[in-house]
């Protein structure tokens, strides 16, 4: 990653993140709503009725404190940064893009892609969507903008 996406990614992060944000709490009626426009517009099939949602990231995994939020595909578990805030639409974009992750993995999804960031990708894509219709059309943008830095399959180097 250049050093210009080094700093728009710390940018977004500073900007966009709440601090000291509350924590959701009963989750479950939330990440049903979101796992139906999940299969709605991207064709994936639902999800377990209420998913594991852990409200921290968690140590000695490789999740890079940056991340607001992370899918293991093991366990099926989400991680999500205990200072989102889902009580709003940017807390709840990124419970969306770790569900998208759910529906790729549960779909097969990773088996058909170029790569991994193809996964990333349609995960961010959805997440900006979210946010536009939200009316969060700056971190709509900036969601695009790391779609496209991140979203990519880069040839391999020799």
């Amino acid at each position: 990653m250049t050093d210009g996406w080094r700093f728009l990614l710390a940018f977004v992060l500073m900007t966009v993140l709440p601090c000291g944000a509350a924590q959701a709490a009963g989750h479950c009626a939330l990440a049903a709503d979101l796992e139906a426009r999940v299969a709605e517009r991207l064709g994936y099939p639902p999800g377990r009725e209420c998913p594991d949602v852990n409200f921290a990231l968690p140590e000695g995994t490789g999740l890079q404190r940056s991340q607001a939020g992370a899918f293991d595909p093991r366990t099926g578990r989400i991680d999500l940064d205990p200072s989102l805030d889902l009580t709003t639409a940017l807390g709840q974009s990124y419970l969306l893009h770790e569900l998208v992750h759910a529906a790729q993995y549960r779909a097969g999804r990773q088996m058909q892609v170029a790569c991994p960031a193809a996964l990333e990708a349609e995960a961010y894509s959805e997440q900006a969507d979210f946010l536009m219709e939200a009316g969060l059309q700056r971190e709509a943008i900036l969601t695009r903008a790391m779609a496209a830095q991140l979203g990519g399959c880069e040839e391999p180097q020799y």
